[in-house]
């Protein structure tokens, strides 16, 4: 058997560990990790001894490096390995890698103007964009030495995974958007960030609640209300997580509980007017609890407080350029109306149908799980008597990709 390479060990010796990491932990790029263990590049004696310690190689590495000295010298107790001016600057200049700045602003930019745009914004045509964006970031963090340009950049991926996690969910694809959703918040972690953690704790339970896990979209809630430390994740933690899971569980006491703390932590943070993205690092406003708020009464079947609650959401959802907030609005408002003695079937009808049509071109799950809720509903009360397969057909016509 022949001597092992340097490249064959350190595969060997990295184990489980990814090139990612054992690159960072060595300060260089992924790429030269893949090139070291490929037999495609020599490393110094500087790099061998930084992944010879990351990987807690014992020397092994080091002896194998091209440049090391005799392997029974480096084994002598507290002897020292020397380096000459080439590796001390060749270290030098990998801490100097950087990302021009105004490279990040402009990331940094685009990212705000897609979450600012985000509720008019036809969300297939974004997908290629974000996915570019991502892969790119990846290039400059292997790149990039500078701990702060790493954490921005780090904060950029979070929030561009976190859409792409977001826009799963509306299609559907609920193991997508969970891979998406943990990266984003791992991300946040590494960018050091707790409200872009507790922001994508959020993203996670919208996941499960729409792939009708209240339970885990519960937990996740809870979880992110530790990071977000009564910031303005809190709001949207407390009323589209918990009171909208704890209305599908039936806990009546839990949601009134919710709308109240969020509106407490409403108090303590700069709530935006009128209705702002859906997917803001920012606080919910005021339209938007009182909305999400009417859905968790849905699910309980209290009318009362839907209506209520919409009451407030709409002047502001009405002016608002989301079609998909309007027509979820809506077919909320013709579910309340379901119960009422009074209640007109056409009427109903007309505005369920009325909703889809305004959302008919974006298509997300949300609505058609709330549309095919309202049907069964609907069927329930008044059995065949309406056009409820025109509803059917109009849901199906419509179905998410």
């Amino acid at each position: 058997m022949g001597i092992e390479t340097f490249g064959a060990a350190l595969r060997r010796l990295r184990g489980d560990m990814s090139i990612r990491d054992a690159a960072r932990l060595a300060n260089v790029g992924k790429s030269y990790i893949s090139d070291l263990e490929n037999g495609r590049r020599t490393p110094s004696l500087a790099i061998a001894t930084a992944l010879d310690r990351a990987l807690g190689a014992k020397g092994e590495l080091v002896a194998l490096a091209p440049s090391a000295p005799d392997h029974k010298v480096l084994s002598r107790p507290g002897l020292k390995i020397s380096e000459d001016i080439t590796d001390v600057l060749s270290r030098i200049d990998r801490l100097n890698r950087a990302v021009s700045p105004e490279i990040i602003r402009q990331l940094r930019d685009n990212l705000g103007d897609i979450i600012f745009r985000y509720d008019q914004l036809d969300h297939s045509d974004l997908v290629p964009a974000l996915l570019r964006q991502r892969t790119w970031i990846d290039t400059l963090l292997d790149e990039c030495s500078h701990p702060r340009e790493r954490q921005q950049l780090f904060e950029i991926a979070c929030g561009t995974s976190g859409i792409l996690g977001y826009i799963a969910v509306g299609r559907g694809r609920f193991p997508l958007a969970r891979a998406y959703c943990a990266e984003a918040f791992q991300l946040g972690d590494f960018a050091q960030d707790s409200n872009l953690q507790a922001w994508a704790r959020g993203m996670q339970s919208f996941c499960e609640y729409y792939a009708r896990k209240y339970d885990e979209a519960l937990s996740l809630a809870l979880d992110g209300l530790a990071y977000a430390n009564s910031g303005p994740q809190g709001v949207r933690l407390t009323i589209n997580c918990m009171a909208r899971a704890l209305g599908k569980l039936g806990d009546a006491e839990g949601v009134h509980r919710a709308i109240d703390q969020a509106y407490d932590l409403v108090s303590c943070n700069e709530s935006p007017k009128g209705l702002p993205s859906s997917i803001s690092f920012e606080c919910y406003s005021s339209a938007q609890i009182a909305s999400n708020a009417a859905t968790a009464y849905v699910s309980l079947g209290m009318p009362e407080k839907v209506q209520q609650y919409i009451k407030i959401a709409l002047p502001d959802i009405n002016k608002s350029e989301s079609p998909w907030s309007r027509s979820l609005v809506m077919i909320d408002y013709a579910v309340s109306l379901i119960s009422s003695k009074e209640a007109d079937l056409q009427h109903v009808e007309d505005l369920v149908l009325d909703a889809l049509n305004i959302s008919a071109d974006r298509p997300i799950i949300s609505i058609q799980q709330r549309a095919m809720e309202f049907a069964r509903l609907a069927a329930q009360r008044w059995g065949e008597a309406g056009r409820f397969s025109d509803i059917r057909d109009a849901i199906y016509a419509r179905e998410v990709r």
